[in-house]
């Protein structure tokens, strides 16, 4: 699955949802993929194309939130894995796809440096 990452971010813009325009066919897909799909959306976070960030963004969150204990549908097994993910997500810049680009490109640093470890 993770040989289609290139081909849906590619098309991570296409078709959004009418009533959820941060949700495409791609995104969600790529959530399905999980971990592997990280790295290369994460360079997406530096893209001139606000859509393509906010896209983008909602892979990196959908696919941490899954890994932190969230389920689509269901909620959080446990409020304090919530929490867990808030401070996650804070420790690596609170990375914001419309935030000016120096904020965006220092927050894609720090998680670069996540995703090595």
């Amino acid at each position: 699955m993770s040989q289609d990452i290139p081909s849906l971010l590619a098309r991570i813009d296409e078709e959004p949802d009418k009533l959820h325009s941060d949700m495409t066919p791609a995104v969600e897909a790529l959530i399905e993929i999980g971990e592997p799909a990280l790295g290369p959306v994460l360079e997406l976070m530096l893209s001139p194309g606000r859509e393509t960030r906010m896209h983008a963004q909602r892979v990196l969150e959908g696919v941490t939130l899954r890994l932190h204990g969230f389920r689509p549908g269901q909620g959080w097994d446990d409020q304090s894995r919530e929490d867990d993910w808030r401070r996650f997500w804070k420790s690596l810049g609170d990375l914001d796809w419309d935030a000016p680009e120096a904020s965006r490109a220092d927050a894609v640093a720090l998680w670069r440096e996540w995703l090595r470890r």
